[in-house]
């Protein structure tokens, strides 16, 4: 009796050292990637209408690609983080623009002053990880820009 007491303990030992080990492993890979992945505006400050120029840099180990409706999200920050209001997107949402791993894009964005106010405000960017052109979008992950102000 004495012995399947002590294999009870062993297994249940083991089964929580294996459950820490495969939490601490998903953390780990879900903070990876998002440091991996650097979105950086040109410049820290902002005029209304002007094109805000930003690189994103792919350091993951797999491709990341963006959707054909709504590429990135503009949030401002008055006490929190809040996304700006969109019309909706007349046509199906795909992937259309994809950045393949070790990789660097460039954009531009003309800022629409209609939308904007005078905030201090970021992007964020939803990227399908490992999608094709093509595919219906879906959102693994969102990646978010440095902060910047924007001038009305």
């Amino acid at each position: 009796m004495q012995k399947s007491n002590n294999f009870k303990i062993f297994v249940s030992i083991v089964l929580v050292i294996m459950v820490i080990v495969v939490g601490v492993f998903l953390y780990f890979k879900a903070n990876i990637m998002r440091e991996s992945v650097k979105v950086i505006t040109e410049k820290g400050s902002y005029n209304a209408n002007e094109e805000l120029k930003l690189d994103i840099e792919n350091n993951a180990e797999e491709s990341m690609c963006f959707s054909s409706c709504y590429p990135y999200l503009m949030q401002e920050n008055e006490g929190n983080w809040k996304f700006y209001n969109y019309s909706s997107c007349g046509k199906e949402d795909v992937v259309e623009k994809c950045i393949s791993p070790k990789d660097l894009k460039a954009f531009g964005i003309t800022l629409d002053a209609t939308l904007i106010k005078s905030a201090l405000s970021r992007l964020a960017i939803p990227a399908c990880i490992g999608c094709n052109i093509g595919d219906k979008f879906r959102v693994d992950k969102i990646f978010y820009s440095n902060e910047f102000e924007i001038n009305k």
